[in-house]
């Protein structure tokens, strides 16, 4: 019956995309310290000081403060230990990568019409990783909460004829189908009931309320979580200096994300005489996307004191998305012990949405002490609760999910102070970053400290800077049922090497 109907499709309908969750916003809206050597070093407090190629793309005024054209890059080592927290068990992970983290160039034009109030122009363009997902952890602990929560959530209120298999169906197919037909929600409901987890409470067609085959007091999770992917930015800047005391900037960002997610959920632990036991769930999300954004920004000059301001833009990016699941199981049946594994090897399209990231502001200032060094101080602020996320042709569920972000996500506030003492040609960097947690939930804020060392041989300089971030996020195991949160403490230890060259 099905496969008939399914030769008949023409085209495919699209899903209902509800594997966007908070876990997925709370990873996008990452932000590390990522560029150069020097920017690092002072952790990012480069509002009000330009000069520097990182600093362009937090403040596009910062190019017209450069004396020559210039060119650079770094290159950055990151070790990463994740501590993840789950009904009191905890457990640590430690990977690490190397990466090319930033490249830039600045073109100086020095106006020489001495009667012109624009003493300087400049054009550039820098690119620079703005956060990195690839992080391996492994979730321990014990619950009272199932799995089989998850798929009676689901399964709820859906017809029982959409989930057996009937003659010459193959799971393949009628996973494909629910999918283009029903949605998400009864995919799930399929693989609950195939694997035996769920049962109808009769086998009617028209049957909408199931039970759980599970039997247990409490159950033992894993969750291992593997995930790669990065979020770029591109700024084309352009600034000015005006009547050599105000320099103004823009800057047109394009971002690029991906973003790969492998979660591996196993749940033991369920009473002996349980007739469905030892679940295993996996599921895989691939993410891409692409936007814009626009920064303004402007440097005051006052004698040795430097103001800064800068606008950030909301991100706009578009996202396309797909997942891929399996589900196994053991069950008994009349004494005999049976190993189930539902793989419908389909990957789930869905259609593209917009994610808009919230518009930050950021206050600076800067004091230079002559040619000795300087002391920086930046304070921005960006409220999280205000991300959204819609689709062209609508979306009730992103609706919704946007109506929620208030009761997870509040004001994300940054504080950065950074200095730097110059002797001849070295100077030596440090830098203390303070940022509030996103979510309203945990009260613990990213530190990071910094420090680095500079020398500068005249037409080019070397740089190296270390950072240590601490971070903390809370994640849900599912979107739905079992949405119990477990939490990952990040620890970055990052050295950070860059050189630069004055054209």
């Amino acid at each position: 019956m099905r496969n008939l109907i399914l030769l008949l499709i023409a085209f495919i309908q699209t899903q209902l995309a509800v594997c966007q969750e908070v876990n997925e916003i709370t990873t996008v809206l990452a932000d590390e310290l990522n560029g150069s050597a020097r920017y690092n070093a002072m952790a990012g407090a480069f509002g009000a000081l330009g000069g520097d190629l990182s600093a362009v793309s937090l403040n596009p005024a910062g190019s017209s403060v450069f004396l020559h054209s210039e060119f650079g890059g770094t290159f950055s080592y990151t070790n990463q230990t994740i501590q993840s927290s789950y009904y009191g068990s905890t457990l640590s992970k430690e990977d690490h990568n190397s990466k090319f983290n930033q490249i830039g160039a600045i073109i100086v034009l020095n106006n020489t019409d001495t009667s012109s109030p624009w003493t300087r122009l400049s054009f550039g363009i820098n690119g620079h990783t703005v956060a990195r997902f690839d992080q391996q952890a492994t979730v321990l602990g014990r619950n009272s909460k199932s799995i089989d929560s998850y798929f009676l959530y689901y399964a709820d209120g859906l017809p029982f004829e959409n989930l057996p298999l009937y003659e010459n169906e193959e799971i393949k197919d009628v996973y494909r189908f629910l999918g283009e037909e029903k949605g998400y929600a009864a995919q799930q409901a399929f693989l609950g009931y195939q694997s035996y987890i769920i049962n109808p409470f009769s086998f009617d067609d028209k049957e909408t309320e199931y039970f759980s085959n599970l039997e247990y007091g409490q159950v033992d999770h894993k969750l291992d979580l593997l995930s790669k992917g990065v979020h770029r930015k591109t700024s084309l800047n352009f600034s000015g200096l005006y009547e050599n005391v105000l320099h103004l900037g823009v800057n047109l960002n394009i971002h690029k994300l991906e973003y790969h997610s492998d979660q591996s959920f196993f749940e033991s632990g369920h009473y002996s005489d349980s007739p469905v036991y030892n679940i295993g769930f996996e599921n895989k999300l691939s993410s891409y996307g692409e936007g814009v954004s626009v920064q303004l920004g402007a440097i005051f000059r006052l004698q040795n004191l430097r103001l800064g301001l800068i606008y950030d833009s909301p991100q706009f990016l578009d996202i396309s998305e797909e997942t891929n699941q399996n589900i196994s199981s053991m069950y008994v049946d009349q004494g005999v012990i049976f190993s189930e594994k539902i793989d419908p090897d389909i990957t789930n399209q869905y259609e593209p949405y917009r994610l808009i990231l919230p518009a930050k502001t950021t206050l600076s200032a800067a004091y230079i002490f002559g040619g000795k060094g300087l002391l920086s101080v930046d304070y921005s602020v960006q409220n999280a609760a205000n991300t959204s996320l819609s689709r062209e042709r609508g979306s009730g569920y992103l609706d919704n999910l946007t109506r929620s972000l208030p009761e997870t996500f509040g004001a994300l506030q940054t504080l950065k102070v950074g200095g730097e003492y110059r002797f001849k040609d070295i100077s030596l960097r440090a830098g203390v970053l303070n940022r509030t947690n996103p979510q309203k939930k945990l009260d613990v804020s990213d530190q990071a400290v910094t420090f680095g060392v500079g020398f500068d041989f005249g037409t080019n300089s070397l740089s190296l800077s270390f950072v240590q971030l601490n971070k903390s996020r809370n994640y849900s195991l599912f979107s739905e049922g079992l949405n119990d949160s477990y939490t990952l403490a990040n620890t970055f230890s990052q050295v950070s090497l860059s050189y630069n060259v004055k054209l």
